[in-house]
């Protein structure tokens, strides 16, 4: 039996092909695919909020602090309230964010629980280089909020400064439109 050439590399291409199919299947869904695939579901609310929507023009800023700012670049947000319509949708999507917050590759910097309340601050990146910090919030009476920080070279020392410089800033309320609601503001 004869079998040529361009028949086992087609049988190959086939195959590989199939591989990696099988393989695409299989991969977990990141926050990212999570963000763009949740943007448009009825009932989210979704935000891009550049970092300079906070008002620090007229606060006297630390060094620290100066260098907090300017390594947050953006914010994503994506926000979830539950109504009795939707319970079960809510319920879902939160296991959906707790199993991709559980990938090994998200270190925790706090974790917050009462009652029906809880909250997890976590990073991608290293301690000294950190990329992406995200926050995650739930409440299962008035939803949920997911936070995507992006940034350059932030550490966990500058997400502090960046915390205690939004307490002290004026934010445009007016881009924050439904959040405010869920966020009890």
């Amino acid at each position: 039996m004869k079998i040529s050439i361009d028949k086992v590399v087609y049988a190959g291409a086939v195959l590989g092909f199939f591989a990696l199919m099988v393989a695409g299947c299989g991969k977990k869904e990141s926050l990212q695919q999570y963000y763009v695939n949740s943007a448009e579901k009825e009932g989210f609310i979704n935000l891009e909020l550049p970092a300079g929507m906070l008002d620090v023009s007229k606060l006297e800023l630390t060094p620290e602090q100066k260098e907090a700012y300017t390594s947050i670049k953006k914010l994503n947000v994506l926000a979830l309230p539950v109504t009795a319509e939707n319970e079960a949708v809510f319920r879902e999507e939160k296991e959906k964010i707790n199993t991709i917050l559980a990938d090994d590759n998200f270190e925790e910097l706090f974790r917050l629980s009462d009652k029906d309340k809880r909250a997890v601050l976590k990073y991608l990146g290293d301690e000294e280089a950190i990329d992406e910090v995200v926050f995650f919030g739930a409440d299962d009476e008035r939803g949920f909020v997911l936070v995507r920080i992006l940034g350059k070279d932030m550490s966990p020392e500058r997400m502090v400064e960046f915390v205690k410089l939004m307490e002290n800033s004026d934010i445009d309320e007016g881009q924050l439109g439904s959040l405010k609601e869920l966020l009890g503001s």
